[in-house]
C-alpha cells in the first residue's frame, strides 16, 4: 500500500494535538485488477467531539473506472465552534501594519507615463529638428525620446514625410495671419512676410525643411490665403497676385535659411572677427576689387534685420509699380 494524499503520521496522532478546524485526508490505491474501484469516501461535518460522535453527519458513494481497483477514503472534519471572522480580522491587522511602514509620497502625476498622443509625436520630433537638423530625425531615435517603441508611433502618424509636413503645419499655425485693415495693403503684405520670417527663425532648421516639402496643410492654406487676398484687394490680377505671393513667399524663405546661428551670421555679429573681415576687404588690391576695397564693409555688415526690409520693400515697390502699369494683364 502507498500512501498518496495525506501523511499517515498526522492519522495516527492522538485526536487531542489535531487542531479543532482541520482538514483530514487520506488516500491509498492498490493495484490488483483491471477495475478501479473508488469507494468509501465520507464527508463529516458537525461539532466533532472525535470519530463516533453521534453529531458527525457521514455519506459515502461508490464509483467503478475500468483499469485499477483501489479504496480511497476521506475524511473532513470541521469544528463549527471554530469562528473564521477572527482569522480574518487578525489577517487585516497584520496587513495593516505592515502598509503602515510604508511611506507614500505625494502624487505630483510626474510620475504617471504620459499618453502617447500626436501632439507629442510632433512636439518633439520639432524639439530633435530644432537642435540637431532634420537630418537627425528619425522614427527610430524619436521613439526613444519619447520612451515607447518604433512601432508605436506609426498608430499616430503613417510615416516620417507625413510627420514632416505635421511638423511644418504646426510651425507655419505660429503666424499670425490677422492684419489691420486700415493700414495700406503693403504694410499688411510686409507685416505678413515678417512674422513669417520670425516663426521660422524661431525653429532652426524649418526654414530648410520647408523648403524640401511645401506641404499644403491647414496652416500653409490660411497663410496663402492671407497673403492672395490682399495681393488681390491691391487690384493684382489673379495671376499678378500668384506670382507676387510666390515671390515674397520664397524671398521670406530664403532669407530664414541663412539661419542666425550660422558661421556666417555669427561672424558678423561678432565685433572683433567682423573688424578683422572689413580690415581684409578693405587691404584687397583696388586694381582688381575696386568696388569691394571701397564699399565692401557695407556688404558685410551686422544688419540682418534691415537687410529683409530693405530687400522686402523693393519687392514690395516693384509689386506696386506693376499694379499700376497699363500693360499690367487683367487676367483674372
Amino acid at each position: 500500500m502507498t500512501a498518496v494524499d495525506g501523511d499517515p503520521a498526522d492519522d495516527l496522532a492522538p485526536e487531542a494535538h489535531r487542531p479543532r478546524d482541520s482538514l483530514r485526508g487520506t488516500q491509498i490505491l492498490e493495484r490488483c485488477q483491471p477495475v478501479m474501484t473508488v469507494s468509501g469516501y465520507a464527508f463529516a461535518s458537525g461539532p466533532a467531539g472525535g470519530p463516533g460522535d453521534p453529531r458527525e453527519r457521514r455519506s459515502s458513494k461508490r464509483y467503478s473506472v475500468l483499469g485499477y481497483s483501489g479504496d480511497i477514503a476521506v475524511n473532513i472534519v470541521y469544528d463549527h465552534t471554530a469562528r473564521p471572522e477572527a482569522g480574518m480580522a487578525g489577517r487585516q491587522t497584520e496587513d495593516a501594519d505592515t502598509r503602515s511602514l510604508w511611506f507614500n509620497g505625494p502624487d505630483d502625476g510626474e510620475s504617471r507615463r504620459r499618453a502617447l498622443t500626436r501632439g507629442r509625436v510632433v512636439a518633439e520630433a520639432l524639439a530633435v529638428i530644432s537642435t540637431d537638423g532634420a537630418q537627425a530625425l528619425s522614427m527610430r531615435a524619436l521613439a526613444l525620446r519619447l520612451g515607447v517603441v518604433p512601432g508605436a508611433l506609426y498608430r499616430h502618424v503613417r510615416s516620417k514625410e507625413q510627420l514632416h509636413d505635421l511638423i511644418l503645419d504646426a510651425v507655419l499655425a505660429e503666424v499670425d495671419c490677422r492684419t489691420d485693415p486700415a493700414l495700406p495693403w503693403i504694410a499688411q503684405v510686409a507685416m505678413l512676410a515678417h512674422r513669417l520670417r520670425t516663426v521660422l527663425e524661431n525653429h532652426p532648421g524649418i526654414a530648410a525643411l520647408l523648403k524640401t516639402r511645401d506641404p499644403v496643410s491647414p496652416a500653409s492654406l490660411a497663410l496663402a490665403e492671407a497673403f492672395l487676398a490682399l495681393l488681390h484687394a491691391a487690384g493684382l490680377s489673379g495671376r499678378q497676385a500668384a506670382l507676387a505671393f510666390r515671390l515674397i513667399y520664397d524671398y521670406t524663405l530664403g532669407f530664414a535659411l541663412a539661419d542666425p546661428a550660422s558661421p556666417a551670421e555669427q561672424r558678423l555679429r561678432d565685433s572683433a572677427a567682423r573688424q578683422q573681415l572689413h580690415a581684409f576687404l578693405r587691404s584687397l588690391p583696388a586694381s582688381s576689387f575696386p568696388t569691394l576695397a571701397a564699399h565692401g564693409t557695407h556688404a558685410w555688415a551686422d544688419d540682418r534685420d534691415q537687410r529683409f526690409t530693405s530687400g522686402l520693400d523693393t519687392l514690395l515697390r516693384g509689386l506696386q509699380t506693376a499694379r499700376r502699369s497699363p500693360g499690367a494683364s487683367p487676367e483674372s
